[in-house]
């Protein structure tokens, strides 16, 4: 059963405080329809690559360059369409070296589906993701599990508001803390790697990394990128910038020299959009 399966239900009883749910629920809301997407990329290929060579854009795991294996084996047990990966307002340092935030309205130009946990990691071999199986175990169960917390891309900041609202103390626990325990599965007890409780949003088509509203990288990116821009030509007047002019031209870093917290810094920005 999904973690927000009969969650009106559950928040009328105990443990749940109904009145504290009801009361939070609109401030919820809010920070939920602000919510950026944030995606981490350069790890199976060099950012570079995807600034400088067409389409220019995060692409979806059809893309053997760019996704791995292991999205491709999760994708296919859990019945899901190749996708591009994206996180609700969390940027995770293992994905790559360069963060990027995209705001809520690009979602209108895609389909996809959403989970209210990362995908991969329920499937994953060495399962870092963890629900409590009544056949340990099995990944029918698994499968079966994910399958069945599967979201529409137009109805997923609503439930995304109701798991806020009846999980969490405080809205800054989503980034900061942990959700409270009180789950029959056991995803939000069995668990301590955040991206259990972190929202995964999954587009079928490409999203253009010039569509961003913020990103940060780290220090060896940003001189790399500085190297590349030195070396080319500059452009005449008049003519379409480069590709890597292009990227620089739009909105600047969080941390123009870069920084190893590159992640943070991020999720910092975000955290001062949604909670403004």
């Amino acid at each position: 059963m999904a973690v927000f399966t009969d969650l009106d239900l559950r928040v009328s009883n105990p443990p749940f405080d109904t009145t504290e749910y009801n009361r939070r629920l609109s401030g919820c809301q809010l920070v939920a329809k602000r919510m950026p997407l944030v995606h981490v990329s350069g790890r199976e290929r060099a950012f570079k690559v995807t600034v400088l060579e067409p389409p220019h854009e995060i692409p979806t795991s059809d893309d053997h360059s760019y996704c791995t294996d292991y999205t491709r084996h999760a994708e296919k047990l859990l019945g899901l369409q190749p996708s591009a990966y994206f996180y609700a307002g969390r940027a995770h340092p293992g994905f790559g070296v360069v963060a990027m935030a995209f705001a809520p309205h690009c979602e209108a130009d895609h389909t996809g589906t959403v989970t209210p946990f990362d995908t991969g990691g329920l499937v994953h071999p060495e399962r870092f993701i963890k629900i409590r199986l009544t056949d340990p175990g099995s990944e029918a169960e698994l499968v079966a599990y994910g399958q069945a917390s599967q979201l529409l891309l137009d109805r997923w900041r609503e439930v995304f508001a109701q798991i806020l609202a009846a999980y969490f103390l405080t809205d800054a626990e989503y980034w900061t803390g942990r959700p409270r325990s009180l789950d029959l599965e056991g995803l939000y007890e069995l668990n301590r790697d955040w991206r259990a409780w972190t929202f995964e949003v999954r587009f079928h088509e490409g999203q253009s990394i010039h569509q961003r509203e913020a990103w940060c990288a780290d220090e060896p990116t940003m001189e790399s990128l500085r190297r590349l821009l030195d070396a080319q030509h500059t452009t005449p007047p008049g003519d379409p910038p480069t590709p890597l002019e292009r990227f620089l031209q739009g909105p600047r870093s969080l941390a123009p020299a870069g920084t190893p917290e590159f992640c943070e810094r991020l999720e910092q920005w975000v955290r001062e959009q949604v909670m403004s």
